[in-house]
């Protein structure tokens, strides 16, 4: 698991969609799709229920979205603090 792969995921859950995400961060969809494809094969688990309307978190992305949360602001701290 990488910070990349978090704050994708982090994007996709907040704005509720990979296109969403995937203009938020400037990259392409694809790339959106693969890095959360990677995390979920990873962890063992469907992170999000996608739909034609957009992407909804299941009980275990819901999970991960607070610890992403969490790891996510950890690390902009760190960068405010030490870089």
């Amino acid at each position: 698991m990488t910070f990349d792969q978090l704050k994708t995921f982090y994007w996709v859950a907040r704005l509720g969609g990979f296109r969403r995400a995937s203009d938020h961060l400037s990259l392409s969809q694809p790339a959106i799709s693969t890095r959360i494809s990677t995390l979920e094969a990873e962890l063992g688990v469907t992170l999000f229920e996608r739909t034609t309307k957009g992407a909804g978190l299941t009980k275990s992305g819901t999970i991960l979205l607070g610890y992403a949360e969490k790891m996510l602001f950890v690390q902009e701290e760190i960068v405010k603090r030490v870089g």
